[in-house]
């Protein structure tokens, strides 16, 4: 038995992913064993360890399936992995879940060329708690097609089973960039902690027969207790108390080597002479959109026509591939890869007219929206040239106090939460105020975000005023506040109808005197009798949903304090790119931990799954909204389902009830006082119940997609699985079938900044950008009209970004015998021209490497033309014509080089000849990265060298 004292910050996890390979590591708390399990798998990769790290909850909540899946997948390394360390909290050890006899008869192991029978395969998948479906799109599902049976394994992927009769020809593993590679062998494990006796979703039954706990399943691993003094029988004992030779201070650290990782709690270590320093975390984000053949492309240079598949040639020995694009009168054109960046996928809902190769119309179209985007444009750099003018007194953001309150967060921050609220703290330690837009999906934590901001600011003394659109939301906002600021001295009021005059005119004399610190309300915060002492912050929930009148006020009063904009309409990444330097905007779309797909289910009005739904959410003591959209039958509704639930209470809201009434409905729910909510489409805006998981949509036909997805996020908040049942009449029309789809498609929490949402997008950026664009954007699509306000954002700042021709005279592309599947290459190639900068080509190298265990050197190469490509974007470049051994790069006369450039090309490689429009160097096709590295290192900070004044 060990001790070791003064284990503070990540020494824990360094010293055990160093030391030891296979443990149990039992800590005093859930929040401390995932910050353990993060820290201890960046250690992992940083050591190169061959470590499988597992969290295993403690969690009892039979509905709570997230958690059930951690710690199956946890049991099922520990029985079968080598070199695991399994981290759990103590009240994990008295969880109780199927004994190992039981697990291991329920782990199947399948591999290539093996008989299983298919039926019993699709049986214990069932018994394993997975569920079957069309099409696999969250863990724990599968399908079963013909002889094709594909299976969403948590912590694996989806896995494709390709049979011969009862025979496994085949295993396929698919990536995130739509490729699959063959494995050889896959297990599959038990989601749930005991065996699922029926597949009755509705009314899912466990075999508990035979159960073993935790503390037995780990009786005979090495044993680590961290921070914990009562337990006798561990192996290694680590506490953060005392001190330890081992760490030094931050002083101390002067001459030692600093490490950046993405740590969440750094570690300087005096015997290595380390400073391990946290940085951000880099968040890997594949997202595309899949061309198919028959697809609608729009080419930036011949406009719209349609994608006819993919064709690979032999050009003088060397193998190119290319996307045949059909345009008006059946003409073709056949686009090299190198150029795949020039085509982007095109939606339209209406009748679509190909244009004509070598005609004007695309050129007019193109022309006109540039002219409309010059003025956009001109209005943003007018705003923020403006914005820079003012200055304010810099706050102090690193009091100990802000990181007791950060410390006092119950759960994990989510990379994208972190990234948003280092963003803030940056801003609000500045001399200019600040004006940051944080979009998230509905539940992923911007209040949170808002949060350290609202502290942060009472703590430097200045008041704070939070403005909801709804009374309702306000009231919820004004709960959260209260209750994570006032333990620490900060006083929050709630000014709204839900207050009597007296109430209100004692807040207003307490905001004046300054006595209030926060105070959350609706647009009653924007009246004139509201006289704040020393604001210094306005925090805004969905500024689009005030009137013209009240975003005049928030207008006059933010001048000159600092602004917080929170917002769930999405704002797609290529926006958030288009504006960086002009707007301030923060993007989570990353799910907080243990969050769960809404299962959502399309269906003709069937009295027969409503009585299923409700009895199934209030036997698991939830609440259900039923959204009824017609006043005339509303009461009529309610009293239908207060005679199939008498027990239940059944209340309703809707638009002509008085405001106070509905308020009191809606309060009542919340506080759990009614179990069935009849309301209309008001419910649609921001109500946050945890406890409400079940969803169900009348006449679900006829709404709009943003509202379909927005009522669908009233549900699904916590880590308890939510339905959403969306019921439409026998006959529908065409438009309506199409947005039914688009929200089953879109089941990932998150999914709400998916490029499928087009409505959404169009007024995600009309928001943003300050104008009603929507006409241009569907004209051109949304993607290309992006590309677009680059260009133009470019060109009225002066930033050079012409983009060089690259030839290439050796083979550079995705061969043919490394992934085979044309569309699967196809694309791979997609994702690779879509990535915006060398950093996301590097991120995709590196995935694929890992997931591939190694690339071809021809693709290899390929994606080093792809890093060149954007590191001489605006560097003075007209062309490059990549060969062995002589690369011939071309100078753009009008915008030349940098000297230093020239310099280093000179000194960097031979030269072959030297001219005034051209410089020609010897070049092994191996050393591209030298060549990218040489214009990697002149990038200019384009936010200050654009807009300084």
């Amino acid at each position: 038995m060990k001790k070791i004292y003064g284990a503070a910050g990540s020494y824990p996890e360094y010293y055990i992913v160093k030391n030891i390979q296979n443990a149990s590591v039992i800590i005093p708390s859930s929040k401390r064993a995932k910050l353990f399990l993060h820290d201890a798998s960046v250690y992992k990769d940083y050591l190169k360890k061959q470590l499988r790290i597992c969290y295993l909850p403690s969690e009892k909540d039979p509905l709570d399936i997230d958690s059930q899946i951690k710690r199956n997948f946890a049991v099922y390394n520990l029985l079968y992995s080598k070199n695991t360390i399994i981290v759990m909290d103590k009240d994990a050890l008295d969880v109780q879940i199927r004994d190992i006899k039981t697990f291991k008869r329920d782990t199947l192991p399948i591999e290539t060329g093996r008989e299983i029978n298919r039926d019993y395969l699709i049986e214990l998948l069932l018994r394993n708690g997975f569920i079957r479906e069309e099409y696999p799109e969250n863990e724990g599902e599968f399908s079963v097609k013909g002889g094709l049976i594909s299976i969403f394994i948590p912590f694996t992927g989806v896995v494709d089973l390709d049979f011969f009769g009862d025979t496994v020809e085949n295993i396929f593993l698919k990536s995130l960039v739509g490729t699959r590679k063959k494995i050889e062998k896959i297990d599959i494990f038990p989601l749930y902690d005991f065996p699922v006796k029926n597949g009755d979703r509705f009314n899912l039954e466990f075999d508990k027969q035979k159960s073993q706990s935790i503390s037995s399943y780990i009786d005979s691993t090495f044993k680590i207790y961290i921070d914990i003094h009562n337990k006798n029988d561990g192996d290694l004992y680590l506490f953060s108390a005392g001190t330890n030779p081992e760490i030094a201070t931050d002083k101390e650290a002067e001459n030692f080597e600093t490490v950046k990782l993405p740590l969440r709690q750094p570690l300087v270590l005096k015997s290595e002479k380390k400073f391990f320093l946290s940085e951000k975390e880099k968040t890997v984000d594949f997202e595309f959109d899949p061309l198919k053949e028959g697809d609608y492309i729009i080419h930036e240079d011949y406009g719209i026509g349609i994608f006819r598949g993919i064709e690979t040639r032999n050009i003088k020995g060397k193998t190119y591939d290319f996307m045949i694009l059909e345009y008006a009168d059946g003409e073709k054109i056949y686009v090299s890869y190198l150029h795949f960046g020039k085509i982007f996928k095109y939606k339209s809902s209406g009748i679509v007219k190909l244009d004509k190769i070598g005609g004007t119309s695309w050129r007019n179209l193109k022309k006109k929206v540039k002219n409309s985007l010059k003025k956009v444009a001109k209005e943003l750099i007018k705003l923020y040239t403006e914005r820079n003018r003012i200055t304010r007194p810099p706050l102090d953001v690193n009091d100990e106090l802000v990181k007791q309150f950060e410390n006092s967060f119950a759960y994990v921050e989510t990379p994208d939460q972190l990234k948003a609220i280092m963003d803030i703290k940056k801003d609000l330690s500045s001399d200019k105020p600040m004006e940051r837009v944080v979009c998230g999906d509905v539940g992923f934590g911007k209040t949170e975000v808002a949060l350290r901001a609202v502290f942060i600011t009472a703590l430097n003394g200045k008041q704070v005023a939070v403005l909801s659109p709804t009374t309702v939301l306000a009231y919820q906002h004004y709960r959260n506040f209260k209750e994570r600021l006032e333990p620490f001295g900060i006083k929050v009021e709630n000014l709204s109808r839900l207050k009597s005059k007296k109430e209100i005119d004692n807040i207003l004399k307490e905001i004046k005197e300054g006595k209030i610190d926060v105070v959350v309300g609706t647009h009653r915060i924007l009246q004139d009798d509201v006289k704040f002492r020393n604001l210094g912050l306005l925090v805004i929930d969905e500024e689009h949903r005030f009137g013209v009148r009240a975003k005049e006020k928030i207008r006059q009063i933010k001048k000159d304090v600092d602004t917080l904009y929170l917002t769930a309409t999405p704002i797609p990444r290529t926006l958030n790119m288009a504006l960086s330097g002009l707007k301030d905007l923060s993007v989570i779309k990353t799910p907080p931990e243990g969050r769960i797909e809404t299962k959502t289910f399309v269906s003709v009005y069937n009295e027969e799954i409503i009585k299923k739904a409700i009895s199934f959410e209030l036997r698991r003591g939830g609440q259900v909204f039923y959204l009824h959209n017609r006043i005339e039958t509303i009461q009529e509704k309610a009293r239908f389902l207060k005679e199939i639930f008498p027990e239940a209470s059944v209340s309703v809201a809707h638009g002509k009830m008085k405001p106070k009434q509905i308020e009191k409905v809606i309060l009542d729910f919340i506080q759990k006082k009614t179990d069935i909510l009849v309301s209309t489409s008001i419910i649609e805006t921001g109500i946050d119940i945890p406890t409400a998981n079940t969803l169900i949509v009348e006449r679900a036909d006829l709404f709009g997609l943003a509202q379909l997805y927005h009522l669908r996020g009233r549900v699904g908040r916590g880590n308890i699985q939510a339905y959403c049942y969306l019921l439409v009449p026998p006959e529908i029309t065409k438009d309506a079938r199409k947005r039914l789809d688009a929200v089953l498609r879109l089941t990932r929490p998150g999914s709400g900044l998916k490029i499928s949402i087009e409505d959404m997008q169009i007024r995600g950026a009309g928001n943003i950008l300050g104008v009603e664009q929507s006409g241009h954007i569907k004209a051109v699509g949304y993607d290309f009209y992006i590309k677009l306000l680059q260009d133009v954002l470019n060109e009225e700042t002066g930033k050079k970004e012409k983009e060089p021709v690259i030839q290439v005279n050796f083979e550079a592309y995705i061969p043919e015998d490394f992934i085979s599947d044309s569309s699967e290459r196809l694309n791979l190639y997609m994702i690779v021209s879509k990535a915006v900068d060398t950093d996301e080509i590097q991120q995709i190298k590196e995935y694929l490497s890992d997931f591939y265990s190694g690339i071809p050197e021809i693709l290899n190469l390929y994606l080093e033309v792809e890093k060149l490509k954007r590191a001489v974007k605006g560097k003075g470049v007209s062309k490059i014509e990549l060969g062995e051994p002589v690369t011939h790069i071309f100078v753009d006369v009008e915008n030349p080089p940098e000297p230093e450039i020239i310099d280093k090309l000179i000194n960097g490689f031979k030269i072959s000849s030297i001219s005034p429009d051209r410089i020609s160097i010897f070049l092994n096709k191996k050393d591209i990265s030298r060549l990218t590295e040489i214009f990697l290192s002149s990038i200019e900070n384009f936010g200050a060298k654009t807009f300084s004044n």
